[in-house]
């Protein structure tokens, strides 16, 4: 039994080193024109991964009839009420990934990389990983499934030592040495895990999740609604509302966890430069950069709950990565 004031416990010789295999396969062609193409599988797997757990989790077994601390397994025998925290290495980790590459390298005052990469990365959360570690594994939160990145620079064909107006100094001054540059990204919604209104009533412990007995998937999604939801809370066990059902008491929806997608995210950030030669020491740079150029509304994820009326599936908030579009001009002085 711990001392009292005391719920954590490290044994370093129990605990075994976390180990990553990575493996990966690239083929790499290069094309007329300066274009180099790229394909390549990546994966790898994470095993013995380190992790902060409550061993003293109540179960779900007995709810109803038995309170909380009667279903923790170290509170019959010692009394012990309080998190039993354990750092073990017993979690685990999958990803595999598809990565695209197109390259154009620098020539005629154009240059281009791009990439597409298909992924899908798996782990385990904390919430009653101890008692069934099936409950908590799924796809990792933070992992968007398809990523576009594109981003060109282009040196504009104007002005001195260039295609055009190359000895016109009025016209080098105005247009020549302009540079622009741009990244355009656009990705997958971030996973999430349903949830519904009257839970906390079916267990006290665990995850929060509906039975799905239908499609989930929304055929016009918006900021309004952006899964299919129950058109009427689900106020009895085994209600069925649309696409959900409540889970009886004492039990886990079957969905599984982080199961539904929020979200696309997409963004274009632009910048031009202009470099004036003041002497052979001095120079100056102009800058126009804007973040968000198109002023793209970017949403967050959707309220999970499926059947909390006025709120369930609607979303009410912006990514932390959001912004509204910014614009800043500058220079700089180089010597």
């Amino acid at each position: 039994m711990l001392p009292d004031g005391v719920n954590s416990f490290i044994n370093p010789s129990t605990i075994v080193q976390p180990t990553v295999d990575q493996w990966n396969f690239a083929i790499q062609r290069q094309l007329p024109g300066g274009f180099v193409a790229e394909a390549a599988y990546v994966g790898n797997k994470g095993t013995h991964n380190g992790g902060n757990y409550d061993f003293n989790t109540a179960t779900v077994v007995g709810f109803g009839t038995l309170t909380l601390n009667q279903r923790k397994p170290f509170y019959p025998k010692f009394g012990w009420s309080q998190p039993f925290r354990y750092n073990g290495s017993n979690g685990s980790s999958m990803y595999d990934g598809l990565q695209i590459k197109g390259e154009k390298r620098f020539s005629r005052g154009l240059a281009l990389i791009s990439h597409y990469t298909w992924g899908r990365a798996f782990t385990y959360t904390g919430t009653y990983f101890s008692v069934d570690a099936k409950q908590a594994y799924g796809p990792s939160g933070s992992q968007h499934e398809h990523v576009v990145v594109v981003a060109p620079i282009w040196e504009l064909p104007f002005g001195k030592g260039r295609r055009y107006l190359s000895n016109n100094r009025a016209a080098d001054l105005v247009f020549g040495g302009w540079q622009m540059n741009t990244i355009y990204t656009w990705m997958t919604g971030l996973p999430f895990t349903p949830s519904y209104r009257d839970c906390n009533s079916d267990r006290d412990t665990g995850p929060c999740k509906p039975n799905v007995v239908g499609n989930p998937y929304a055929s016009d999604p918006s900021q309004f609604g952006w899964f299919n939801i129950s058109p009427v809370p689900l106020t009895a066990n085994g209600m069925i509302g649309g696409p959900w059902q409540r889970s009886d008491r004492g039990t886990f929806g079957s969905i599984g966890m982080n199961r539904l997608r929020g979200l696309r995210f997409s963004q274009w950030d632009w910048s031009m430069f202009k470099k004036f030669t003041l002497t052979e020491r001095f120079s100056l740079q102009f800058r126009v950069e804007a973040y968000n150029l198109a002023n793209k509304v970017n949403l967050g994820q959707p309220s999970a709950s499926v059947d909390t009326p006025g709120t369930a599936g609607r979303i009410f908030a912006t990514p932390n990565a959001a912004v509204p579009r910014q614009l800043q001009v500058g220079g700089r002085l180089s010597f």
